[in-house]
């Protein structure tokens, strides 16, 4: 009797652990899935990807800049990716972006074109786009376009070069053919030095490349030494020009006998310091703290419900000697990587 009255207890015993021990992980269990159903809660922030042609370049980093200050501002979660100039590569990042389901892509194209399809993926996948710093074309549907007006800044450095020269020869190295930025800022140079009937222009492409930049300054230098003035496309590619012009022995300080007129697209922290220096004489300033603001806002608006316009231009501006030490000027605000 004993014996049993002992293994009676211990079943009972043994029961009630069981049971305990049952309860303990349920509750375990229900306080993991509130509080992973906080997380959600928590993490209600908007999922934008940014996928930016390339770092390589000031510009793209102060629009990285803009886009991240502005996307803090307003409670987004933005993951900036690079695309390294290649298209095949941003058309990777958007799948793998449509892959992860993010709420919204903003997209600033290598080639207007050849993303046309990565786009059209994103439109069957129901997810937005908001293109910055160019456009997609050709059918495919983006929400807005945050663009600088290219054309009007091509027209703004013909007419500094045609009101300063009055008449001569204009070397014009422009960026990547059929690229958005090449097309109208060339489109635009061209209807500037149209109203200068004195002046002709001779176009060489340079693929936005410093080092092309110097080997075709050099060769047309020698080949037409009365070239006046020489426009880029943008301004990393008058480091380029500057190394040819030294090389054909043609660089001379602004202001002094001789001197060669230059004139870029962009505004960058390196383009203010030769305009400083009597390198450079003038560029026209795009601000990517504004436009990678613009975008982010844009997006948000957008995921809120709201209407938002279809295209939206930043303006040009010229900077020269007289005004290159304005401290509004994104070149003198950029702080680097």
């Amino acid at each position: 009797m004993k014996l049993v009255k002992s293994l009676l207890l211990f079943a009972l015993m043994f029961s009630l652990l069981v049971g305990c021990s049952s309860n303990n992980q349920s509750t375990s269990a229900n306080a993991t899935d509130k509080s992973a159903s906080n997380l959600d809660k928590k993490d209600g922030k908007k999922k934008i990807a940014v996928l930016l042609y390339s770092r390589g370049f000031q510009f793209m980093v102060a629009l990285d800049q803009g886009i991240r200050d502005e996307a803090n501002k307003l409670g987004a979660d933005v993951t900036v990716l690079d695309g390294q100039s290649n298209s095949q590569t941003q058309l990777r990042q958007i799948e793998d972006s449509i892959a992860k389901k993010v709420d919204l892509i903003i997209l600033a194209p290598a080639n207007s074109d050849e993303l046309v399809p990565g786009v059209k993926e994103a439109n069957a996948a129901g997810i937005p786009i908001v293109t910055v710093d160019g456009v997609v074309s050709k059918g495919a549907n983006v929400v807005s376009s945050i663009a600088f007006n290219n054309e009007e800044a091509g027209k703004l450095a013909a007419k500094y070069i045609t009101d300063t020269l009055g008449k001569g020869t204009a070397l014009e190295l422009t960026g990547a053919p059929g690229e958005y930025h090449a097309i109208l800022r060339g489109g635009g140079f061209d209807k500037g030095l149209a109203h200068g009937l004195d002046f002709k222009v001779l176009t060489k492409n340079a693929d936005w490349d410093a080092e092309k930049s110097q080997s075709i300054t050099a060769d047309s230098l020698t080949a037409n030494p009365n070239i006046k003035a020489i426009f880029t496309h943008n301004d990393d590619m008058q480091r380029g020009v500057l190394s040819g012009l030294r090389q054909v022995g043609k660089f001379v300080k602004a202001g002094e006998k001789g001197h060669i007129m230059l004139v870029a697209v962009d505004g960058t922290p390196d383009a203010l310091k030769r305009i400083r220096s009597g390198e450079q004489d003038a560029t026209v300033n795009q601000d990517p703290f504004v436009m990678g603001s613009l975008a982010v806002k844009t997006a948000m608006d957008f995921l809120a419900g709201k209407q938002v316009q279809k295209q939206q231009f930043t303006p040009p501006n010229l900077v020269t000697k007289e005004n290159v030490d304005d401290p509004k000027l994104w070149g003198n605000v950029f702080k680097g990587n």
